[in-house]
């Protein structure tokens, strides 16, 4: 999966369990309560995991659980929110105007299934 040019600067991800669904596809922010940080070299691994997510074909439902936010120092740079159901990642990017990117990825592959265990240990 193609992440924004920013994450190359991420040194944090928050993890978001997502409590709102309505309206997401006018979402400046995903919705939800922080339930964990992964920083330095966990958030780079699990980055590098989320890049690694082979590409799928975008289908409808998109019912996200789980987000991500990723910082560098005190700068918010870009959103994911994960729906392991459709296989769609919605990216916001409030750096550019809080654009959306829906992006299909194969939610049944290892890595997929990795990221997933990873966000329901929190």
């Amino acid at each position: 999966m193609r992440l924004p040019e920013s994450a190359v600067k991420t040194d944090r991800l928050e993890c978001i369990r997502i409590d709102d669904l309505s309206e997401w596809h006018r979402w400046t922010s995903v919705p939800g309560a922080t339930i964990g940080t992964w920083q330095g070299s966990d958030a780079a691994e699990a980055l590098d995991l989320v890049a690694a997510l082979p590409t799928g074909d975008v289908m409808r439902c998109f019912l996200p659980g789980f987000g991500l936010r990723a910082y560098g120092t005190d700068q918010l740079f870009f959103e994911i929110a994960f729906c392991f159901e459709c296989h769609n990642a919605l990216v916001i990017q409030p750096e550019l105007d809080n654009r959306h990117d829906l992006i299909g990825f194969k939610a049944d592959s290892r890595r997929a299934e990795d990221l997933l265990s990873r966000f329901r240990s929190l």
